[in-house]
């Protein structure tokens, strides 16, 4: 093996890690080296925040009489690096798309497929750096000298990494096997990325929701212990005892085992794998359905334009993770019942449901970004004799129904374990719908005027206009507004003002508002492709 030639191919593949950090970055102007500079900079930029946030908490917990604590924090991080080992794998081996301009060149198959997982590991241990410290108090507080307790650490922590990397990748490379799979690639990417995220997310928010749940039994409040991380305690706890030694050779033995599969299961066939995808995709034609009005196939032609993996990824994300986090908050920090609440409350569901879809609905979202999925689609689309205003209306509803359902979805599964009455529920999911369908045309309108029919990556097209700080200030700045709005409208209600004045003196001006913005996009948008 030769060296230098794996240090350039791990360069080389961390630009696929991470597309949208990577064009965000070249945007910048930054070339060449100073790309795999940055990139790498950042990834130990991360890894140093996470260990000063976690770090600092943790040093106040003696770990050597919790292990409830200790499971508690190897599960989050396990759920993190899960994640972050699920993306990073599709990226560098699906997304990448440059094994074949490595046959003619004088590489090895071995140098070109230990880059590639070197370049995966280094972007997944900034995540896991945490776990060091957590290994070395538990067994430093144990009893055990520095020299020991750093030396221990160090191991479980190589062993720990190795078992995640080792599982995630017989997971990915284990599912790309089945036909199944070569058949419906992009739906396949974009599930098993939206999987990793839910249950990255899904997988925190179980685990505080065991915040409350404590054993007292030890003398000193303690979380109950996830038993599948307590053969780690063990080894830190008693490293030098049978009880600590014996798990250790387990996951020595487990290491091993999982290394051996994917040595002899995985990746002699690897190269052959992703050759053959390539000739499976050239082969592979679309079923069209014969006797189908020009609406039905242009809907059919939108709904494929969406079946791009990062895009499914980032709006799902975007979507979902601060509504979730947002409901975990309030049930597991401040339990609030609102089963009892009056009618008097509707206007101010109908309000959240607004300001909801607001949180949901960004320069992210599916209908912010369908006219430049055309890509050149949509020159060819023009020279038509086809009115551009009709098609675009298609499109847009298109985009608006999707995100409806996803808003509306998500809106209608919170409202229900909030135990919200019948009656403001539909109010909270009518508010919901309104303004996802307000900002639709908004961000549509939006894309049709930032345009971009050039894009290579899709990432390029959530960072027009504003960039990723706007989409930040976006989500934050709705929050912050909108709860104060809330905030506002319930002291209102709360004061016994008259509910039928104040909730219809709301209503006419959200009507009004609402009138004022259809009118001004009817008339700067709609009308202007008229003529």
């Amino acid at each position: 093996m030769n060296s230098g030639i794996i240090k350039r191919l791990i360069a080389v593949n961390m630009l696929y890690v991470n597309p949208s950090s990577t064009n965000q970055i070249r945007k910048k102007g930054r070339k060449g080296k100073q790309v795999i500079r940055s990139i790498i900079q950042q990834y130990l930029l991360s890894g140093v925040i996470f260990l000063a946030i976690y770090g600092a908490t943790m040093v106040l917990i003696d770990f050597a009489r919790l292990p409830g604590f200790f499971t508690y924090y190897m599960a989050l991080f396990a759920l993190i690096g899960f994640s972050q080992s699920l993306s990073a794998i599709f990226n560098v081996f699906f997304e990448s798309k440059d094994l074949q301009d490595y046959l003619p060149l004088p590489i090895k198959q071995g140098e070109v497929f230990i880059a590639k997982f070197l370049a995966v590991g280094m972007t997944i241990v900034p995540f896991l750096l945490p776990l060091l410290i957590l290994f070395f108090l538990t067994a430093f507080k144990s009893g055990y000298s520095i020299v020991l307790a750093v030396v221990g650490a160090i191991l479980l922590f190589l062993i720990f990494f190795i078992l995640l990397f080792s599982l995630c990748s017989l997971i990915v490379f284990g599912m790309t096997k089945t036909k199944l799979f070569r058949r419906h690639k992009k739906l396949f990417t974009s599930l098993m990325l939206g999987f990793s995220m839910l249950v990255s997310v899904g997988g925190i928010l179980a685990i505080n929701f065991t915040q409350n749940s404590l054993d007292h039994s030890a003398g000193v409040p303690d979380r109950h212990p996830f038993a599948i991380f307590m053969p780690f305690y063990h080894v830190m706890h008693e490293l030098l005892s049978v009880k600590g030694l014996l798990p250790l050779a387990g996951l020595l033995v487990l290491t091993g085992l999982l290394l051996l599969a994917l040595r002899f299961f995985v990746v002699p066939s690897l190269y052959e794998q992703f050759s053959d995808e390539g000739s499976h995709t050239v082969a592979t034609k679309r079923k069209r359905k014969s006797n189908q009005s020009l609406k039905k196939q242009l809907a059919s032609y939108n709904y494929q334009l969406l079946k791009n993996p990062n895009l499914i990824m980032q709006v799902l994300t975007s979507s979902l993770i601060m509504p979730i986090v947002m409901v975990g908050t309030m049930i597991t920090t401040s339990p609030v019942s609102l089963s009892t609440l009056g009618l008097k409350f509707m206007g101010v569901f109908f309000v959240c449901g607004i300001v909801f879809a607001c949180i949901t609905l960004n320069q992210t979202s599916f209908v912010s970004n369908l006219i430049s999925l055309d890509r050149e689609n949509f020159s060819f689309i023009q020279s038509l004799p086809l009115s551009l205003d009709k098609y675009l209306r298609q499109k847009f509803w298109v985009g608006c129904k999707l995100q409806m359902c996803i808003s509306g979805g998500v809106g209608i599964i919170m409202a229900i374990v909030l135990k919200l009455p019948i009656f403001l529920l539909l109010a909270f999911v009518v508010g919901i719908l309104w303004g996802t369908y307000l900002l639709s045309l908004y961000f549509f309108s939006r894309d049709y005027r930032l345009l971009n029919l050039t894009w290579t990556n899709v990432s390029q097209l959530f960072t027009r206009g504003v960039g990723n700080y706007g989409l930040m200030l976006w989500m934050f700045g709705t929050i912050f507004v909108g709860a104060i709005l809330i905030a506002l409208y319930v002291v209102g209600v709360l004061m016994n003002f008259n509910p039928l004045l104040l909730n219809g003196g709301v209503m006419i001006w959200l009507a009004i508002l609402s009138g004022a913005w259809l009118w001004i996009n009817h008339s700067n948008f709609w009308k202007k492709l008229r003529s």
